[in-house]
């Protein structure tokens, strides 16, 4: 039977019908313009079928007392939807609650710092809520911002890490230590001393004298540039007739190629893991994953993707969670792809280790294969200044020309 099927979606009965000779009560239908679908002869004495509601009472004056009609269900969105407001109270009641979590989801409640020693927790939580991190704040803010102005104000502070998890935002801090002032007063005199040893590349002095030649190789504590300068007129019979030298406030900048042996390890085999495409699905509450625990496959990739993550005023972590079954093999790492790891690690530590001007002159590496690990062994020749300024006693050597010219005139 042919009908039209659109006024089905508004509101439809699933019936039931018995009783004997269905064809003349179908018929009947036909004639009275009654729409039916899915008409279905379960047996000789009884058929299901989907009526629209507004034919339901035609179809019970034609049926009278000669057949039992039965509902089995209900369908269609006017239904749908007055089985949901019979049901408002709940519906608001739970779009509340949904909605509550999540605009609670987008403020930071609670601030954990790890990681000090030396300074005082309170004036850390003052700075953070300086630089826009307090309890309270939107998860927006600027984690960039606060790092800076975290090292602005710490010179204790070496690193500083900012994660947020769920309402928690974890502040991770690493405390060095506080750089030594080597500047000498202006006034006094003093020399330039190297503070790391190397091979001297130029030396340029804007007061003083040089006092290494370029390609000398410096220890830790020689004078680079001297303050102590020698007098070349002295008159006769004045008061500094018996002084040679005179001191100065020396300045300058030095350049040293400083050579640097690091090791680095890997593993000599990769493994690769490939997606056979089976999977099972579950979910996992408080990190509590069903999946995990029905993982039937021996080999397997657990992944989650986060729906609900709050700390307060419960904490209450929802993921949907599955697990891929992968197969495992395994191929030798290339020297290629081993390099271009080490250049990254090179990167890195040169980042975090060496100053901000200094450069990479010439770098090489050593491949070395053992069972399962490759040792890397690499050789750096960077270029950077060096030197800092180092106060001359000079009351020290005025006493001693001193006593030499009482004992001469004697």
């Amino acid at each position: 039977m042919i009908w039209n099927n659109s006024s089905f979606t508004e509101h439809y009965r699933k019936i039931k019908i018995e009783g004997f000779q269905m064809d003349r009560l179908l018929d009947k239908c036909m004639k009275n313009q009654i729409q039916l679908r899915q008409v279905k002869f379960v047996s000789d004495l009884e058929i299901t079928l989907l009526i629209e509601k507004r034919d339901f009472k035609k179809l019970k004056k034609l049926a009278k007392s000669s057949y039992k009609i039965t509902v089995i269900e209900e369908g269609g969105y006017k239904h749908g939807l007055r089985r949901l407001w019979k049901k408002k109270i709940t519906i608001i009641g739970v779009l509340l609650l949904v909605g509550f979590l999540y605009y609670q989801s987008l403020f930071i409640v609670e601030i954990q710092i790890d990681g000090y020693e030396k300074i005082d927790e309170p004036h850390l939580r003052q700075t953070l809520a300086e630089a826009g991190l307090y309890e309270g704040c939107r998860k927006d803010v600027d984690l960039n911002k606060v790092k800076i102005r975290l090292y602005e104000k710490y010179d204790e502070i070496s690193w500083a890490g900012i994660t947020f998890n769920g309402n928690l935002a974890e502040v991770s801090i690493a405390e060095g230590e506080k750089p030594v002032k080597t500047k000498v007063e202006k006034k006094k005199p003093c020399s330039i001393v190297a503070d790391r040893a190397g091979y001297i590349h130029k030396i340029v002095p804007i007061e003083g004298l040089r006092a290494v030649k370029d390609g000398s190789y410096v220890k830790k504590g020689d004078v680079l540039i001297t303050g102590i300068v020698p007098l070349r007129n002295v008159a006769y019979g004045t008061e500094s007739e018996g002084e040679t030298e005179t001191y100065v406030h020396a300045e300058g900048n030095v350049e040293a190629k400083i050579p640097e042996h690091l090791v680095f390890y890997g593993e000599r085999y990769r493994r690769i893991k490939t997606r056979t495409g089976n999977k099972i699905w579950g979910f996992s509450l408080n990190d509590h994953n069903s999946a995990k625990a029905m993982n039937p496959y021996e080999s397997s990739v657990i992944k989650t993707k986060n729906l609900l993550d709050i700390v307060r005023p419960f904490r209450l972590k929802l993921d949907v969670a599955w697990v891929e079954e992968v197969t495992l093999s395994q191929t030798e790492v290339k020297d290629e792809d081993m390099k271009k790891t080490v250049n990254a690690k090179i990167r890195q530590h040169a980042k975090e280790n060496l100053p901000e001007n200094a450069q990479i002159l010439n770098k090489s590496l050593n491949f070395s294969r053992e069972k399962n690990i490759i040792t890397i062994g690499v050789t750096l020749e960077t270029l950077q200044q060096i030197g800092k300024e180092e106060e001359i006693a000079v009351d020290k050597r005025q006493g001693k020309h001193k006593k030499d010219n009482d004992q001469r005139s004697d």
